[in-house]
């Protein structure tokens, strides 16, 4: 099986394929499907994320989620001394103006402006990545930082990769301290990992 450095170049490079027009139909269709969710429509603080580049793009659904009356959390990365770095969790009510370029230039809530949550606060998150199986595994971009975010996380909170299709594989490494999502929703289906309670779409 090839290393989780040799597959994350290689869903990043074929992600990088994908035109703009194709990024944008491709996560409004994925996150239409979120929102079909009960357990979307029934959570009250909903884990999002800034994306860039070709990731899914969660303008419209941070959107949405505001329209809908949910609280809108997004992380905050900071660094711990000889431990890499964690993820802080605020909750925004402006996407615009309550966020500041943060780490590696990415958009992240502003301390200032955003309030500070507590992870078990959360009943839904929305968890990006490079690639994922069916199994709920993930590749991340190697920081560890949501390995050591989800593990904070209640435990019926629904936890789902938001993925294209092009990033599904066969089936992906996993370490002993890797923690495995209960969905992965794509642009034209939704996969409920095993072990996990079914959800309705």
């Amino acid at each position: 099986m090839e290393t989780k450095k040799e597959l994350r170049k290689y869903y990043i490079e074929r992600r990088s394929r994908l035109s703009g027009d194709e990024v944008r139909e491709k996560s409004e269709s994925l996150f239409a499907g979120i929102c079909l969710l009960d357990r979307y429509r029934n959570a009250n603080v909903v884990l999002a994320y800034m994306s860039f580049g070709n990731e899914v793009s969660t303008g419209p659904f941070i959107c949405r989620c505001i329209r809908d009356g949910k609280t809108v959390a997004l992380p905050k990365v900071e660094k711990e001394e000889g431990k890499g770095c964690r993820l802080a969790i605020y909750a925004i009510k402006d996407p615009v103006a309550d966020v500041v370029p943060g780490f590696k230039g990415i958009l992240e809530p502003d301390p200032s402006k955003a309030r500070l949550l507590d992870p078990r606060e959360i009943d839904l998150a929305v968890v990006p990545g490079v690639a994922f199986d069916a199994a709920g595994n993930r590749i991340g971009y190697g920081a560890g930082c949501y390995d050591r975010l989800l593990p904070l996380l209640r435990p019926d909170c629904l936890k789902i990769g938001a993925a294209f299709e092009i990033q599904l594989a066969d089936g992906l490494p996993a370490d002993r301290h890797d923690f495995r999502l209960d969905m992965v929703v794509t642009e034209i289906r939704a996969i409920v990992c095993p072990g996990r309670r079914q959800e309705r779409m």
